[in-house]
């Protein structure tokens, strides 16, 4: 088994984990919120989706930038998620006008690239509102586990997994994802819990 793969087995745990801790917080939540209107429940699915695309949107700016989205990157961070896909998203957020895969945005110059990662945010912020609220809401009642702080460590042991992936680890890609991740999660989530 070579470095990539091991490194990436080694990240697919925090994922997991994550993923386990968001569902916990979404059916909680449910249960609480729709206690008395059962059929406003709505498929968990979708919760997991939206961390996918917030994750992916967090690595592929860390991996966008230091200019060089190396293949074994790209791998990483279109197989890491199981629920959802950042690119689909993309395309049916901006009604098929921005049609990109993980190669062609490789072969984006560095400019374009960046000029991709400024847009994240914006492109997902009803996403990220909506993904945020009922979990931030729900570690607000709850004392027992800061549930943000867990988020923010397991993608960032993700982070730093991929970061090894092509063997030059940067002060640069850590900041870019440390960057997304207040953007999407972090800021949003503390205003909640005001």
């Amino acid at each position: 088994m070579g470095k990539a793969q091991e490194l990436f087995d080694q990240a697919t745990r925090y994922y997991d984990n994550s993923i386990e801790l968001v569902k916990l917080m979404d059916e909680t939540f449910q249960k609480v919120a729709f206690q008395n209107d059962p059929s406003s429940r709505y498929d968990t699915k979708i919760t997991l989706a939206q961390f996918d695309w917030i994750l992916q949107a967090v690595l592929l700016s860390q991996a966008l930038s230091d200019g060089n989205f190396d293949r074994l990157e790209r791998q990483f961070v279109d197989k890491i998620t199981d629920h959802g896909d950042l690119l689909g998203y993309i395309k049916n957020k901006t009604n098929g006008e921005l049609v990109l895969t993980w190669d062609n945005i490789a072969s984006l110059d560095t400019s374009t690239q960046q000029k991709l990662v400024k847009i994240l945010p914006s492109l997902l912020d009803e996403t990220c509102d909506s993904f945020v609220k009922p979990l931030a809401l729900l570690d607000k009642a709850s004392k027992e586990v800061d549930e943000l702080n867990a988020l923010v460590e397991n993608i960032g042991k993700i982070g730093a997994y991929l970061a090894q992936v092509d063997g030059n680890v940067s002060d640069q890609e850590a900041e870019a994802a440390a960057n997304m991740v207040v953007s999407l999660l972090v800021a949003r989530w503390q205003a909640y819990m005001k």
